[in-house]
């Protein structure tokens, strides 16, 4: 099956080490994951890394299968919404940090390509558009405001 790819770009106006440690910060992972309880890992995040996510009642596995100190993230979900990967790349541009973010489901079936293609309920960029808004609440949350 082709995997289905959405992607969004948004500029946030924080340095990148701001913006990447929040990303990967498991304690912080709920300020700015939708839906998201809690997150734990076993020990630092890097490649290989697995984290354990709480959404609701519902747990989950991510798998870490990118991570570039300053530069990107990304995982691998090994849950029940297994062929889901998010992807998060971070550049530079002057103060600021131009955030894009990668979802990409790869279904499994030709019948669960047809119902996610047509028959999705949600409007998909949203999520990723509510990641944004939230890692700016949780950036600028403590900072004084001028």
């Amino acid at each position: 099956m082709r995997p289905i790819t959405r992607t969004i770009v948004r500029s946030i106006h924080a340095p990148v080490g701001d913006v990447f440690a929040l990303l990967t910060d498991p304690n912080r992972i709920p300020h700015w994951l939708p839906g998201c309880n809690d997150a734990r890992s076993d020990g630092p995040l890097q490649r290989g890394a697995s984290l354990r996510v709480r959404f609701g009642l519902r747990v989950t596995t991510f798998e870490v299968v990118d991570f570039t100190e300053s530069a990107t993230f990304g995982w691998l979900e090994r849950g029940q919404r297994q062929g889901w990967k998010t992807l998060f790349q971070l550049d530079p541009v002057g103060e600021a940090t131009a955030v894009t973010i990668r979802d990409t489901w790869t279904p499994r079936s030709f019948a669960a390509w047809l119902r996610g293609r047509f028959f999705d309920k949600r409007r998909v960029d949203h999520p990723l558009d509510e990641i944004v808004e939230n890692l700016l609440r949780a950036l600028f949350r403590d900072r004084p405001m001028f």
